[in-house]
């Protein structure tokens, strides 16, 4: 498997040789991660309460900061260092041992958040996300790893109707609600969209395990802007042309950027290949 680092982005890294000595054996510090990456790559993943520590650049040299990935989201949090232990949120905690240890037992972070009736928003710190992340573009499997079990029985990996239910991380993922245009019945539809290896699967509800459709973007010959309805855009695939809305115009640039870089991979000479002319543009909507 191919292997990518995340520990060569941003400054340098200005922490004590000794601490900086310790921190190297947590797997889920990114040294010399700045906000804005930390932020791209935890919002690339599935998983709500992912997370990962990275040094804190308005702080001192022992201070750090803990990134979270809430829904639609990703909040960074201070660990700053007292003279005489870690201070992270409310609790102290007397070395980086012991603060690890805390990790460990998955705590929670609350945030104030008054669309709730507590006032406030917890995310469990579930998944660490690690510096050295298996990318599962360019793979090769073993056996072990062309079934996962749901319940007793094996489930193919590779088929575009399944869905993993905890797959491992993997960069340049994205999910969420988009509006898709039927291709028979010429009606609009809210779908959850799941974009996971070269699979674009579409839900009927976030909840739902099994896919309406599966957009193999391996095969996918474009994916453009369609200014003929609001925040539209396209996914080109032989013999079909898919239509799709986001809510707003930042989504639709994130979607589409998302979904290039996937062709771009999986599919570069896909410009040699006719595309199918576009039939019954939704325009006017």
């Amino acid at each position: 498997k191919a292997v990518v680092s995340t520990q060569s982005t941003g400054g340098d890294c200005q922490h004590y040789p000794a601490l900086e000595m310790e921190l190297l054996r947590v797997k889920w510090y990114h040294p010399n991660l700045n906000r804005h990456a930390a932020e791209h790559i935890l919002l690339g993943t599935n998983k709500v309460g992912s997370y990962l520590m990275r040094n804190y650049s308005k702080g001192g040299p022992d201070d750090l900061t803990v990134s979270v990935k809430y829904p639609d989201e990703v909040k960074h949090f201070p660990v700053l260092w007292q003279g005489d232990g870690y201070l992270f949120g409310k609790h102290k905690f007397d070395n980086l041992r012991k603060l690890l240890e805390h990790f460990e037992n998955i705590p929670a972070i609350g945030t104030i958040d008054s669309t709730t009736a507590s006032g406030t928003f917890q995310v469990e710190l579930r998944y660490p996300y690690p510096r050295e992340v298996q990318s599962h573009d360019n793979a090769s499997y073993t056996a072990i790893d062309e079934h996962v079990e749901t319940g007793a029985r094996p489930v193919d990996i590779h088929s575009p109707t399944v869905q993993l239910q905890d797959p491992e991380f993997e960069i340049r993922q994205k999910s969420g609600f988009l509006t898709k245009r039927g291709d028979r019945v010429k009606n609009w539809k809210s779908r959850w969209f799941v974009i996971q290896k070269h699979w674009m699967r579409y839900y009927v509800s976030r909840d739902s395990t099994n896919p309406r459709g599966v957009i193999d973007l391996s095969k996918a010959l474009d994916c453009n802007e369609d200014d003929s309805f609001s925040n539209g855009f396209t996914v080109t695939v032989p013999k079909r042309v898919y239509y799709i809305q986001a809510a707003t115009p930042e989504d639709r640039k994130a979607w589409i950027e998302m979904i290039c870089w996937k062709l771009d991979y999986y599919n570069p000479y896909r410009k040699e290949v006719e595309k199918p002319k576009p039939l019954n543009s939704p325009s006017g909507r």
